[in-house]
């Protein structure tokens, strides 16, 4: 009996354990850089050649959960603010703020060879500047675990004012399902809604961004959200839905961007 006792207390112990572990935040750093006229290639080589190897190195330390490298395609052109994005999720808000940069120790425990990390860092900056850095807190998604999509939409919002609560639920009770139904009809592959806490700005642009994940930029155009809010029971007239979100937030405006490179639990062990 008191076997038993202590084999269940460790059961329980271990649920709790697994329970609250699933429960960890999830927070989103991202570096928005601008490159120089004629360093793209250049640039893309670096990342995908060195900094993948410190990233996977620091993955596999368990310190980050994933990392995520994108080209901005939309905006384009010599005047926008940025046209490339590097993204690290992980559950330690504090690491995120403190290494902005990739430590050197940590470069010489992942990269061999002759290049040193000065020589690595002086070759980074002569591509690209950075643009601006900001740390976001992950409030609601469908499926973390979803293969890699090729392609996110990343739409910018701003919550009315005294209406920020009014916005998150009206995206993680009223969309959120929504999205799921659209998911089920092939026109996206995953959904998510962040919020961001750095820096803090009393009059910014954007206060969060949802990112919408898909294999085929035409999902834009055929988003199906109609088709989707008519095929869930019990649903509302979408135009009346639509009336109800823009009473929350302002679309501030939104990014696309194309997937370069990752490192996360679908392509590293």
């Amino acid at each position: 009996m008191r076997l038993f006792l202590l084999l269940l207390a460790i059961s329980v112990s271990c649920q709790q354990i697994l329970a609250q572990s699933a429960k960890l935040p999830v927070y989103a750093a991202i570096n928005y850089y601008k490159l120089k006229p004629g360093k793209e290639e250049t640039y893309t080589s670096l990342v995908k050649s060195t900094t993948h190897k410190v990233l996977e190195y620091q993955f596999k330390q368990k310190s980050i959960i994933g990392w995520y490298f994108y080209e901005v395609l939309i905006p384009d052109g010599e005047q926008t603010p940025y046209n490339f994005v590097s993204v690290i999720i992980s559950n330690n808000f504090s690491d995120l703020v403190d290494n902005p940069v990739i430590p050197k120790d940590m470069y010489a425990k992942a990269v061999s060879g002759p290049t040193s990390y000065q020589q690595f860092m002086t070759q980074l900056l002569d591509c690209r500047t950075l643009a601006k850095r900001e740390i976001y807190l992950h409030r609601a998604g469908i499926d973390a675990k979803k293969a890699i999509s090729p392609y996110v939409e990343i739409d910018y919002m701003k919550p009315n004012p005294g209406r920020t609560a009014d916005y998150v639920k009206m995206e993680t009770e009223v969309y959120y399902p929504i999205h799921q139904e659209r998911m089920k009809l092939g026109a996206l592959n995953d959904w998510g809604l962040y919020e961001k806490l750095l820096p803090y700005e009393f009059n910014a642009e954007s206060d969060f961004f949802t990112a919408n994940f898909f294999d085929n930029p035409r999902s834009i155009i055929d988003s199906k959200y109609e088709e989707a809010f008519n095929s869930m029971p019990n649903n509302i007239d979408f135009i009346r839905l639509s009336g109800q979100a823009d009473q929350t937030r302002k679309m501030v405006r939104s990014d696309l961007w194309k997937l370069v490179d990752y490192i996360d639990q679908n392509n590293t062990k």
